[in-house]
């Protein structure tokens, strides 16, 4: 019965894992003058990506940056 019930979990949380995708896309908005976040949203995501840990880093982090501008709103 114990073995039953490991194999049963072992099954279900492959299935939740393979649900994942190998890549996730995420964005930055950033105002033209904030260079130091710019710089900091890009340095997490390529050190999240050189991570060798595989158990911490089951995906793959693609990134877009876009500038905003102050004085148009609709940006």
């Amino acid at each position: 019965m114990a073995q039953n019930v490991v194999l049963f979990l072992l099954w279900l949380s492959g299935r939740s894992l393979a649900g994942f995708p190998n890549q996730i896309n995420i964005g930055g908005l950033f105002m033209r003058s904030t260079v130091q976040e710019h710089s900091a949203f890009r340095f997490a995501v390529q050190l999240y990506n050189t991570n060798q840990n595989t158990t911490e880093k089951p995906f793959h982090l693609n990134y877009n940056v876009d500038n905003l501008e102050s004085s148009n709103s609709f940006s």
